[in-house]
This record gives structure tokens, sequence and C-alpha cells, in this order.
């Protein structure tokens, strides 16, 4: 929402007074602006499964050759095979094919690296989910107005040091990582002024991307019009916000669009399971800035014009829009063939009882931190009443004894849900020592066990329960696999020896007769040797390796890892290879 401002004279000769007498109370870090990849990005990432493609958007020289590509979480590097690339003058861009390799450890969230030859080398941050599959009933949350990192304009008192909003955004965050949807939906006014980045060192959309990259889970962030619609009497110059947006977010070619993507606004597109999302930048044009592209407001003729046209091309039953708000009332949700619109703006709640669903949800930079739980199931939306996480940020806890670090051999997780909905795709990741041969839960459900450092970290669904309280215990168990009863779910058990020199068994169980694919790859990611590929029984199974590559060759020691695929559930452990 806008609201009134300061005359501009008064504006500069209270921020010059600012500046000089108190300056500034933090210097902040340049964020991550857009220079080669243009999507996947933190704000438009791309949600991928094991063994698919992966599509890129790369900006640079149509002469450009030698790409390669890598999914990248902290020193662990997952080369991708190009299989395709490809130069469009028309548009500007390069579009790169990539392969994920099947055995690739399913986690949050990738950054995605890009090189060429020349020395052309770019990153993404957070900007790749690799999942087991795409459920047919999944939940996600909706998230608008954040206004970060304060409501204060910067000309006034505290402007320069509050960041009340910010400590709003993360107290949903904790929660939300922990209630762990298929996406978060933000929708607009992601930081309070768009003007805000280089002047007076503000940088606040630098913080604000920074903020974005404590979610565990993909955010699809589109803009509002605090985010891109700057104020006549601000001292940056007229469309400042715009092009800054353009720099942290997407794309400096809308400045001057090339005839093969003539839009002039940030619109985009994605399919999650049986739902199509289409996301549009809404604005008010406070500095008519370009007034003859942008007119006073969104919505523009070509971004209707291309609303209708993706909603036409999609493939699904479902469709969804996200954006910040319909300033001049220019949509039909009916005639346009929407099933639900989530928007925000007003800073307070609006209701719909039915479909297509015309829903508003409240300010997440407000004292009450609200946000919204979209959940579809057996086809159908369900947009459920706006969650709050409260003042104190306490309305969700998550307490480990005796501590979360790693060093203990088994941990007790207390979750204490204070919301009145039940989450029964959560997750919580609990840290334990690594290199045991199993891990048993109590409570929930070993999702997979990452074993790619020290500590290993165990991903645990959860099925918290609505208004209650989940007790959950970690605990190694370093006893071998025995023969019996099959398992409750599918395990990666792990190897014996381990580190070994040159043979180990690599142990696993299987809860029912399943399709597996037992892989060896190296410490880049690099598939080295397939075990199993095929159907294997219900029961433990025990294959043993002779640390060699798969033509035979003996591997140098080093760390490699086996991955287990069977039907949805992936799991990934460490070796250690000692000659």
């Amino acid at each position: 929402m806008k609201t009134s401002r300061l005359p501009a004279l008064a504006i500069l000769a209270v921020a010059a007074l600012f500046c000089v007498s108190s300056g500034r109370a933090q210097t902040w870090a340049l964020g991550d602006t857009l220079t080669v990849i243009q999507k996947p990005l933190l704000n438009i990432p791309s949600i991928v499964l094991p063994g698919g493609s992966l599509e890129i958007s790369c900006e640079a020289a149509p002469t450009v050759t030698g790409w390669t590509a890598s999914l990248e979480r902290g020193t662990f590097d997952i080369p991708l095979t190009i299989q395709g690339s490809s130069y469009d003058a028309s548009t500007l861009w390069w579009t790169l094919t990539a392969l994920v390799p099947a055995a690739v450890p399913v986690h949050d969230l990738y950054d995605l690296r890009v090189t060429a030859a020349g020395g052309l080398d770019d990153v993404t941050r957070q900007s790749v989910k690799v999942q087991a599959e795409y459920p047919d009933d999944f939940y996600f949350v909706h998230i608008t107005d954040t206004h970060l990192p304060t409501y204060l304009y910067y000309y006034q008192s505290g402007a320069a040091t509050d960041s009340s909003t910010t400590v709003s955004l993360r107290h949903i965050i904790n929660d939300v990582n922990i209630i762990n949807p298929a996406f978060v939906a933000l929708t607009g006014d992601l930081i309070n002024e768009g003007e805000l980045e280089d002047y007076l060192g503000s940088r606040y959309y630098s913080r604000a991307q920074q903020q974005l990259r404590e979610f565990q889970v993909p955010v699809y962030l589109t803009a509002g019009n605090h985010d891109l619609g700057g104020w006549d009497e601000t001292p940056p110059v007229d469309g400042t916000a715009r092009r800054d947006w353009w720099r942290f977010f997407g794309w400096k070619r809308l400045g001057n669009p090339p005839v093969g993507a003539p839009l002039r606004t940030q619109n985009y597109s994605f399919d999650y399971g049986p739902v199509h999302f289409a996301t549009m930048e809404s604005y008010d044009n406070y500095d008519n800035w370009r007034y003859e592209f942008y007119g006073a407001e969104s919505y523009t003729s070509q971004q209707v014009l291309w609303l209708q046209q993706d909603l036409a091309a999609t493939d699904r039953a479902t469709n969804v829009l996200l954006h910040h708000y319909d300033f001049d009332a220019e949509l039909n949700l009916v005639s346009l063939g929407l099933d639900m619109s989530l928007a925000g703006h007003v800073h307070s709640n609006r209701e719909d009882a039915s479909p297509p669903f015309d829903i508003l949800t409240d300010n997440a930079g407000g004292t009450n931190r609200p946000f919204r739980l979209v959940r579809f199931a057996n086809g159908a939306l369900n947009p459920r009443p706006t969650l709050n996480a409260g003042l104190d940020g306490q309305t969700m806890t998550v307490e480990y004894f005796p501590s979360n670090d790693g060093t203990q051999n088994q941990v007790a997780v207390t979750i204490r849900n204070g919301y009145a909905e039940r989450f029964e795709s959560g997750r919580i990741k609990v840290a334990m020592p690594a290199g045991a041969v199993r891990y048993v839960v109590d409570g929930g459900v070993l999702a997979q066990v990452d074993d790619t450092g020290d500590p290993a970290i165990c991903h645990i669904d959860v099925d918290i329960p609505a208004s209650g309280t989940l007790n959950v215990i970690v605990e190694v168990d370093n006893a071998a696999p025995v023969e019996g009863a099959p398992p409750a779910s599918p395990r990666l058990l792990g190897a014996w020896p381990n580190p070994f020199n040159p043979r180990t068994e690599i142990a696993f169980e299987l809860d029912r007769i399943a399709d597996c694919r037992l892989t060896i790859f190296d410490l880049h990611g690099r598939q080295v040797a397939v075990l199993v590929d095929g159907e294997r029984g219900a029961g433990t199974h025990r294959i043993a390796w002779q640390a060699t590559d798969a033509q035979g060759n003996p591997l140098p020691s080093g760390v490699y890892f086996a991955g287990l695929k069977a039907g949805a559930f992936s799991e990934t452990r460490k070796l250690t290879l000692v000659r």
C-alpha cells in the first residue's frame, strides 16, 4: 500500500541532516546481481527429478562455446550433462538443456553453476530443487507484503536501523521450513522502498535477497507496487526501482526488449504436478517512468494478452494466478479459466468460499506475521484460513534434546504446533554422527540421510497434528543388518567395511517388490558404476563392490557415494576407499 509522503524539499533536508548527524548504522554488502544465468534463479527456481532435464536460460554472446553446468551444495559438486545448447537471436538468450543424474542426492535446494569458454562463470543460489517425485496432492504457502526491512521510510527517524519486518518474515520462515510446503508464493511488495538499494547504502534489494535464502523450500517471487513504483519526490532518478528489480531478480532485457521477447514486464509460469501457476508483476507507476509503456498502473494490454495465451497453452486442468493486485479490475477469473487468484496489497484478508477463488492475504510484515496455506487434494484447491506466526514467533516450536549439533547418538525432538492445521508433509533435519550403520527414527519417517559431510543430516518426514505435540527420537544403530521381516519402508543401510580396501558390501532393505537402482558416484557427482538396475524383492539385500568402475578398472582412493533409488524413495550414503 502507498502512504502519503513528505514534500520533496523537506525529505531532502531530513535525509541530509540524518546522514550527517548519525551516519549509517551498518554497511551492507552488495547482493548477487544477475549476469549470465537468467533462469532458474533464487526467485524463479526449477524443481526437477533425478534423471530429469533442467532447462537453463543464459545471457551471453552468440559466439560462446564450451558450456558446462553443475549443481553445488557447499563443497559438493554434481556435474550435469549438457544435452543441447542453442542461441536465439530474437530473444538474446541461450537455452541449455542439462541432464540431472539419476543418483543425485535429493536435497532441499542446490546452487546452479554455469561456465563456458573464455572464463565465463556464474552461479545462482538456491535455484534448483531436486525431489523424488511430483505428488498429486500437496500444499503450498502464500506470503505477501513483507515490506523489508521496515515500514519506515528512509527519512523517518530510526529507518536506518529498524528491521522489524525482517524479524516478522524470519518468524514465518522458521515455521515454513518445518511445515515443508511444496513451495512458497511471495506475491509482491517484497521491500518497502524500491529505490533504496544504492541510495544511502541502504541495500534493500541485497538484504531482501539474502533473507530469501533462509527458506529451505523454493520461493516463487513476483513484484508489487513498492518494489517497482518509485516516488517522484525520492532523490534517485525515475525508474530506479524497476531497474533495481531487473538487477537482482530479472531481467535487464525488459528495458529494451528484443523482438522475440517483447514484454517490458516480468511474467512467467510454472507447473507443479497437475496445477499450472501463472505470475504477473503488478505496479502503480508513481514516478510515471516510461508512461508510454507502463501507463499509470498494471495491467498493460500486453500483460493480459500474455496471461490469456499462457493459460490457453497449458495442458493442466487447474490454473492459479499469483500476482500482487489487480489495480484496475481488469481480470475476470471465469473468462480467463482461472481456478484461483492469490494476491495481497490491501493488508487484510479476503476469503472466498467457492471457486474461482479470489483470495487476498494479509501483510506478512505485520506484527501477527500472517501467511496462508493452500491445499491441493483430490484434484481440487482448498485455500485455508490465514495462519499467524504470532508476535513472539512461538506458534510453532521445535526443541532438540540434548542438542542438534551432530555429536549425540540419540536426539529427542519435540514439535509443538499451535496452528489449528495439520501439516502431514512436515520435515525436520537432525544432525547425527556420520558413518553409522543406520539411523533409527521413532515418531517420523527417515526420508533421506545426507551423508555427504560430517555430521550426517537425517531428513525426517513428520505428520504434525493440528494444535498438538509430536515427539520424535532419532538414534544411531551400529548393529549389522540381519535377515528378517521386510522393513516398514526402504532403507539404504550402508557398507561394511567402511572405510574399505578394495571390497565392501552395500546393504539395503525394501518393504515390497520394487524397481531399484543402486549407483556409485564420485565426489563430483559423476556416475562410476551401477550395481543394481532392476526389480528386487522385499527384504534385505547385500551387494558386493570391488571398487571398480563400470569397465572393471580399479578406482583410486577417495570418497564415493552409494545412491539407492526405489520408486519415490532415494537415499545416499558415503563410502571411503583407502588403498
